[in-house]
């Protein structure tokens, strides 16, 4: 049996999931925000850069292996790896692994992706990081592989078809874990979509025991809840609290003004609005809106004390309609931390990633994950401007957050 196999199914009988059944209730919404409290909410360092010269934006990753903490994978994505797009240069996916057994241990090469393939999600449970749905240069995907450590022969497994297919192919939705469910929010089913998804899907990764490599045959099945309130989206933030599901920002796909021959038909509308999700109601409810758009933002968001939810930033949508004219002059997308209390309803400001981090220059990157590994939270690569990539590799631990 494949290690993600054996690892969900020691998960099963010691987790027990998210569940329930009902319709939509009328949303309630909740009280405003209260006024900003200032304060640093983590504290930063830097682990090796990827061995990637040029960085990865829409890599998944996450934590695999049954040893003591785990083993950080980064693989697949897509860069500029020859000249940057305003110089002409194409975009190409990737398919290679990489693994960090240490946080002061330097990467390794891994068993790379069956494809090239990015821009989907991931989420790390039962010794495992599932991979779901994504895309490549042509099409978007509805399918999943589970990437997990072999300790005997060390070395990187990957396993086809670990859940059965998505619903839709879809790739640049959110993912979070709740209990032992993976949620999906939101996407794009295909390239040339003229509209995001509102859809949200779970499936229970306990459940996902595939006893034949040969035969991806689980229990585990893919479950469609009732839509958010709001608008269809890509690039949403995920968190979660609790038990509830959190759904922040994200972009609308809407039709382009002048839209016409040479000019795209399609462009994006940057969501300032959240809104939470109940499992055993099955229910959405409206909450009070983030200061600023957090669109592809690393996720899912932190948790920290006091049982806030820190979301980090994300394209604010301020210089997406210039992002031609500023071409490699762009200065990169905001550093502000926004901190969500659910106790409060409200928002507050978490401080900002700083310029430095370890002596070095640092920015914020975007359309990458946020994962839990160790006691810190690792954010690998990304974007830190439009068509430029970082192969740094910071992480946030958190601080005291003030009250």
């Amino acid at each position: 049996m494949p290690a993600a196999g054996r690892a969900a199914r020691r998960f099963a009988a010691a987790i027990v999931a998210a569940a329930g059944i009902g319709g939509v209730a009328a949303p309630a919404v909740e009280p405003a925000p209260a006024a900003p409290a200032g304060g640093h909410v983590f504290a930063w360092e830097r682990l090796a850069d990827l061995p990637n010269k040029t960085g990865v934006a829409g890599a998944f990753a996450g934590v695999c292996g049954d040893e003591e903490g785990g083993r950080l994978v980064v693989a697949g994505g897509a860069n500029f790896p020859d000249r940057p797009p305003w110089d002409g240069g194409a975009k190409a996916w990737q398919a290679a692994a990489w693994v960090l057994a240490e946080p002061d241990g330097k990467w390794e090469p891994g068993t790379p992706l069956p494809a090239p393939l990015g821009y989907g999600v991931s989420a790390s449970f039962g010794g495992a990081v599932w991979c779901v749905g994504g895309c490549d240069a042509e099409r978007h995907v509805a399918t999943t592989v589970a990437l997990g450590w072999d300790a005997a022969r060390r070395r990187l497994t990957i396993e086809r078809g670990a859940l059965p297919p998505l619903p839709k192919p879809v790739a640049y939705a959110a993912g979070v874990v709740v209990g032992s469910r993976l949620y999906i929010a939101g996407g794009q089913e295909k390239p040339d979509a003229a509209v995001a998804l509102g859809t949200l899907w779970s499936i229970d990764l306990a459940m996902a025991v595939t006893p034949d490599p040969g035969h991806a045959t689980t229990k585990a099945r893919w479950q469609e809840h009732p839509r958010w309130p709001g608008p269809p989206r890509i690039l949403p933030v995920l968190g979660t609290h609790a038990g509830r599901l959190y759904l922040v920002s994200g972009a609308e796909l809407v039709a382009a003004p002048g839209a016409g021959p040479g000019v795209a038909a399609v462009t994006r509308r940057f969501l300032r609005d959240a809104y939470a999700f109940d499992p055993q109601t099955q229910t959405w409810t409206v909450l009070a809106a983030p200061p600023v758009p957090m669109v592809a933002a690393a996720g899912p968001a932190i948790p920290v004390d006091g049982g806030r939810l820190a979301f980090l930033p994300g394209d604010d949508g301020e210089l997406f309609e210039r992002r031609a004219e500023f071409a490699g002059r762009h200065p990169g997308f905001p550093r502000a931390i926004h901190l969500y209390d659910p106790s409060a309803a409200s928002w507050l400001a978490a401080g900002e990633i700083p310029a430095e981090i370890a002596g070095t220059a640092a920015a914020t990157p975007v359309t990458t994950s946020a994962v839990a590994w160790r006691g810190r939270t690792v954010i690998p690569s990304g974007e830190t401007r439009p068509g430029v990539r970082t192969p740094a590799v910071v992480t946030a631990t958190p601080r005291a957050v003030p009250p």
